[in-house]
């Protein structure tokens, strides 16, 4: 049986910044209370689509408690603790714990890339030093590290790492990790384009990024899914897709705000070393969003 009833849903939240390059703090408590309305089963703060790479650690800190107090106790909020430095990481997972934070989200060390060996030896060393639940997160693509699913078996020995986030868009690896440790962790998917795919092999839900721009479209996607509902998958099915495509027309998690700017909900422009959508790419998004009536799919998807 899986040591935590984290499932579903768990959108992964931008960050919001102001003018003057500081954080919304304001936006960014009403962006949590439309995930919410909207069906997210958790809140995931200073995660990659939250630019956590850029800020400061009392900023994540501050975004900590914010989640928390915006949550209130109403989804799991789990803390994006992720950094180069162990001890940077050790600080944040303290900190989320004061926050009163429900969990913790942590990639293996960033840059540098840390064969197998070094990787058990940091999620150890931060599973012992807190006792809050830890979901691993395995992104080989950025991390340059690939979390095996002999591997993470090899984790779910320790009492409080309970999920893991697989990121590595792999269906075969996907289900090969279902098989071996489903019973012992939750498995999250990090993209909603693989929960049709992915939630009969196993899957506990997904680390979401397109759940809090779109309205109840991958609320009502995850359930048809869930349930079989053929027609209904179908049906949202393209306008999440596009939704994809319309990130991959730049930087990712700059694609992410650039489709929330267009979509009428504003959150800013991200932080150096990412830039805005230039005008080009501005217009490449709005023209998938319009030629596959993304908008309307949203409207009747909620």
């Amino acid at each position: 049986m899986s040591k935590t009833d984290w499932k579903g849903i768990h959108s992964v939240l931008v960050t919001p910044f102001a003018q003057d390059g500081s954080i919304d703090f304001k936006r960014f408590a009403e962006l949590a209370e439309v995930n919410i309305a909207n069906g997210a089963d958790g809140l995931v703060v200073c995660g990659s689509t939250g630019e956590f790479y850029t800020m400061t650690v009392q900023e994540r800190i501050d975004l900590f408690e914010a989640t928390v107090k915006a949550s209130n106790g109403r989804v799991p909020v789990i803390a994006g603790v992720s950094d180069l430095r162990t001890k940077v990481v050790e600080e944040l997972c303290a900190a989320a714990k004061a926050a009163g934070c429900d969990g913790i989200l942590a990639l293996p060390p960033i840059y540098a890339k840390p064969d197998l060996r070094e990787t058990a030896q940091f999620y150890r060393r931060i599973a012992a030093v807190t006792d809050l639940p830890l979901m691993l997160y395995n992104s080989p693509a950025r991390m340059g590290v690939n979390l095996t699913p002999d591997f993470v078996a090899s984790l779910a020995d320790i009492p409080n790492v309970v999920a893991i986030k697989d990121s590595s868009a792999d269906i075969q690896q996907v289900t090969e990790l279902c098989a071996k440790v489903k019973d012992k962790l939750a498995v999250f998917v990090g993209y909603e384009t693989m929960i049709r795919s992915t939630l009969p092999v196993g899957c506990s839900g997904v680390v979401a990024m397109a759940h809090q721009l779109s309205g109840k479209l991958v609320r009502s996607y995850y359930d048809a899914c869930q349930h079989g509902d053929t027609a209904m998958a179908d049906k949202l099915e393209p306008a999440l897709f596009d939704i994809y495509r319309c990130f991959k027309t730049g930087s990712f998690y700059a694609g992410i705000k650039a489709v929330m700017n267009e979509l009428d909900q504003p959150v800013g422009i991200p932080r150096e070393p990412l830039l805005p959508f230039s005008d080009q790419q501005q217009a490449t998004v709005r023209s998938i969003l319009e030629t596959g009536k993304v908008r309307e799919t949203i409207k009747q998807a909620g």
